[in-house]
């Protein structure tokens, strides 16, 4: 009995501690441009960044891989100080898509990012600025 109970714990051991690795590489990307990272069911990173003043998205794969932005739309709906607004983004360079018109934003917006990249289903991001 005794040998059973230490075989069945020390198999468990094994099996977590396998498992730890595995459900660090599930995590998002870090941010690669001061912005905070969402990752989709697919496996598409998204990177909301407000950084020198600009609302960008950069696209990435699970793996870290640029995703091409091209024929690309999206809208981003901004929740900040108890006022919605929707944002049109735009392709603007290789992986990124760049806000047109002005928005309001900063720490503690929330924001939820629609993707259509071509040939592929409409994805949803969800965002918390820091």
């Amino acid at each position: 009995m005794k040998k059973s109970v230490v075989t069945l714990l020390l198999s468990t051991g094994l099996i977590l501690a396998a498992g730890s690795p595995q459900a660090h590489e599930d995590a998002p990307q870090a941010p690669m441009h001061s912005g905070v990272v969402s990752e989709a069911a697919s496996g598409t990173n998204a990177e909301l960044s407000l950084e020198g003043g600009m609302l960008m998205v950069y696209l990435r794969t699970h793996d870290g891989a640029p995703i091409a932005s091209q024929d690309s739309t999206a809208e981003l709906t901004l929740l900040s100080a108890g006022k919605k607004q929707v944002v049109a983004l735009l392709p603007s360079g290789d992986n990124s898509l760049m806000a047109q018109g002005s928005y309001q934003a900063g720490p503690g917006s929330k924001a939820v990012l629609k993707l259509s990249l071509p040939g592929k289903s409409t994805e949803q991001f969800r965002f918390e600025l820091k």
